[in-house]
């Protein structure tokens, strides 16, 4: 019966309780879950014996609040690029002369580059797609005689068979319409459209990739199939005829000759860079890092009201064996500690506890050049609620009312049952590897 009792709890709880979102607090690392074992050692080591009533509703109180907890350590770390604390440094990459060369910031550690990285591009050559551009013939007259023909193309080292027919009343510009929707039906890379000039026209082939690959000759191939089908359609139209051949980017880094298949590419594993337009010979363009204010800004706001959602969460919860209050002054109180006197950057502790915003004192304080210095309480009060939500996770149980069963041995010897407190609270850590 035991075993059937404990196989109903555990399926109740994975349930109604695993969440279904995933943070950056779930992606443990090894050296994470080892140090959530020996947190949990290192609380019963210290930890007398409690009773816990058999009591679903307080169980089910100390799986929300160790929710909460991880949804709102989750909440900080989403704002930042670092994985074990918050951070202010917001950048974002700029260049000289945005309609040529555009760059996004994708690196890690964004206050060691601040004015640190950067570097000079000249592009010379853009990278450019293959195209094939067939013979312009009349419209309303007929070429290819009435047959089911078929014709090859090699792309990528496959090959494909392209089949049609052409009926007596097909002219040229209903077999090129046939074609252009069978290429672009086909997705294998090509698309086709038609090209029209007066009362002619003419089918036109490229590529969807840029730049050629080291050993490639061309993107793609046309040739006449030799599946038996009539021939003859290659020729006429024009199908196999390159009008431009595929390019690589050529450019330059602070000097340095470089090639790419691609306008878009990355450097340094920091940089995410896209070519617009050729630079003026002897005019590089520079590619650098600078803080991004409005970044900022929302990371201040989001990070408290993920502070105030937590708070009157915690308010909630309206069972009387639960300590909600126990657990909101702690949070407050690291609210007191960090953000008491910090007004005059737009943020101020109200009387319940909660935290107010003055838009117009936060962008100033925001946009200040000593912004980084006088916004580092916020920095550290992020901190201390990661800090605090790892605690709750660890033991949420302390927030329940349990008596005192038997205070540990005090000869100093420590023994540790580390499996105890996710016994009695659900805490199964290993959900959310």
């Amino acid at each position: 019966m035991a075993g059937i009792s404990l196989s109903g709890a555990y399926n109740h709880f994975i349930q109604d309780y695993v969440s279904k979102d995933v943070t950056q607090a779930d992606a443990h690392r090894k050296d994470e879950l080892r140090d959530v074992y020996k947190s949990i050692a290192k609380i019963n080591k210290k930890s007398p014996l409690y009773l816990l009533t058999d009591d679903d509703v307080s169980r089910n109180d100390a799986i929300d609040i160790k929710e909460k907890a991880r949804q709102l350590q989750g909440s900080i770390k989403r704002l930042s690029d670092h994985e074990d604390k918050s951070s202010l440094n917001h950048s974002s990459a700029y260049t000289t002369d945005e309609d040529k060369v555009s760059a996004n910031y994708i690196g890690k550690t964004p206050e060691q580059d601040i004015g640190a990285i950067g570097f000079d591009i000249e592009a010379t050559q853009m990278a450019s797609s293959q195209v094939n551009r067939g013979h312009l013939i009349p419209k309303d007259s007929t070429g290819l005689k009435p047959d089911n023909y078929a014709f090859d193309v090699r792309i990528n080292g496959q090959e494909f068979e392209f089949q049609f027919s052409i009926y007596n009343t097909d002219t040229n510009i209903d077999v090129q319409k046939k074609l252009e929707t069978l290429v672009n039906k086909a997705n294998i890379g090509l698309s086709a459209s038609i090209i029209e000039d007066g009362n002619r026209s003419a089918l036109e082939i490229q590529s969807s990739h840029t730049g050629l690959k080291p050993g490639q000759l061309s993107q793609f191939e046309i040739y006449e199939s030799e599946s038996g089908l009539a021939k003859g359609s290659v020729d006429f139209l024009g199908l196999d005829k390159v009008a431009e051949p595929a390019k690589n980017a050529h450019f330059t880094l602070n000097g340095e000759e470089k090639v790419s298949v691609s306008n878009h590419f990355t450097v340094g594993g920091k940089f995410d860079i896209t070519l617009h337009e050729l630079t003026e010979r002897g005019s590089p363009i520079h590619v650098g890092i600078k803080k991004d204010n409005e970044a900022l800004m929302q990371h201040v706001v989001s990070l408290i009201d993920n502070y105030n959602n937590f708070i009157e969460d915690a308010t909630g919860i309206s069972d009387d064996k639960f300590k909600g209050s126990k657990l909101r002054a702690e949070v407050i109180g690291i609210a007191q500690q960090h953000l008491s006197n910090v007004e005059d950057i737009g943020v101020k502790l109200e009387g319940n506890g909660s935290l107010s915003i003055d838009d117009e004192l936060l962008k100033q304080a925001v946009s200040g050049s000593s912004n980084m210095e006088s916004l580092e309480p916020i920095n550290r009060f992020a901190d201390a609620l990661i800090e605090k939500t790892k605690d709750i996770s660890v033991d949420p149980m302390k927030y329940v009312d349990r008596p005192v069963v038997n205070y540990r041995n005090p000869d100093n010897r420590d023994y540790s049952s580390p499996y105890i407190t996710s016994e009695y609270s659900g805490m199964m850590f290993n959900n959310y590897c």
